[in-house]
């Protein structure tokens, strides 16, 4: 018998909104995208460790059950379905031809068409929405930096500002629980997740603009103190002068609480003191963040990062 080949297009299934989920092959990390924006490659760069590929190979574990379970329906359907009636077809020509004959033979059929359960599935929510603005490719990530998928720009502005608005909105789903433990856990996550952003934005331009930006430590711009030297050094502006002092001072303060609720249960120990004397009367008690803090810290932050790009980006000899 000849082999038997068909080929079957399967198109997946978009939610509510249009995104279709992507798998990474090599960091597992998931997102999602909406395919007829942008540039219409075939090609994919997962927007959070750059890998390159196919889009076929971004399919999920769940997409490519659901194909598999579309192409076997598919041939069941229009192959074996059609082959088994002719195999019956022929059975009842046989019956037919032997009904007067010495031997006679009798078909009697009772099977039912094949139906091959179809497996369905439903993409994740991820945080946030991202449209580029290079190429106008639309995405989902969870709230982390990120590349384009489609053109690899990196959307600097965009993703950091998006990163800090899910700061935000954690604040609110905050001020909406009547627990004040989980209260308090919101306000610290909201906090830690705007030095997180602003550190992932620090990242992002060092690799942009290494010859500007030369002190290449790891966690620069978690460290206010060495990068307000590098971009006095590179662009002849220190942090205080691009926020303003008073805001300066705050940030500083808010970077140490953020340290020792990562570090020491937010308890203000004798290194914080040093850093702001302040704090002194809370020694050896836990700093309690209230949301007047956390706001403005993330509102700071952001105009603070904002800046930063803009003044890298005038003074780029590119």
């Amino acid at each position: 018998m000849d082999d038997i080949r068909m080929n079957v297009r399967v198109n997946l299934p978009a939610d509510q909104k249009g995104f279709i989920g992507r798998k990474c092959p090599q960091c597992k990390k998931y997102f999602k995208v909406k395919f007829g924006t942008g540039l219409h490659g075939s090609e994919c760069n997962c927007p959070y460790c750059g890998f390159n590929g196919e889009h076929r190979q971004f399919d999920t574990e769940e997409q490519i059950k659901y194909a598999e379970s579309m192409a076997i329906s598919k041939f069941e359907e229009e192959v074996l379905e059609p082959m088994l009636q002719d195999f019956e077809g022929e059975l009842k020509r046989l019956e037919d031809a032997t009904r007067d004959g010495f031997i006679q033979i009798k078909v009697e059929s009772q099977r039912s068409p094949m139906l091959m359960p179809l497996s369905t599935y439903q993409e994740k929510e991820v945080e946030t929405y991202v449209k580029c603005d290079h190429c106008g490719f639309e995405f989902e990530v969870y709230g982390v930096f990120a590349n384009c998928p489609d053109c690899k720009t990196l959307n600097a502005a965009v993703i950091f500002g998006k990163s800090i608005e899910v700061s935000h909105k954690r604040i609110k789903i905050s001020m909406t629980q009547g627990d004040p433990e989980l209260q308090k856990a919101f306000l610290e996550d909201a906090l830690s997740a705007g030095v997180s952003a602003f550190d992932g934005l620090g990242k992002a331009l060092q690799t942009r603009y290494p010859s500007m930006l030369k002190d290449q430590r790891k966690n620069l711009f978690q460290n206010l103190e060495a990068l307000g030297k590098c971009l006095n050094d590179s662009i002849g502006k220190l942090l205080s002068d691009i926020v303003g002092k008073e805001n300066y001072d705050f940030l500083w303060k808010m970077f140490q609480v953020r340290h020792i609720m990562e570090h020491n249960m937010g308890v203000v120990d004798a290194d914080c003191i040093k850093k702001v004397p302040d704090l002194r009367f809370l020694e050896g008690h836990k700093y309690t963040l209230t949301q007047e803090e956390v706001e403005r810290f993330l509102s700071i932050v952001l105009d603070m990062g904002k800046r930063i790009l803009e003044l890298l980006e005038a003074s780029s000899p590119s």
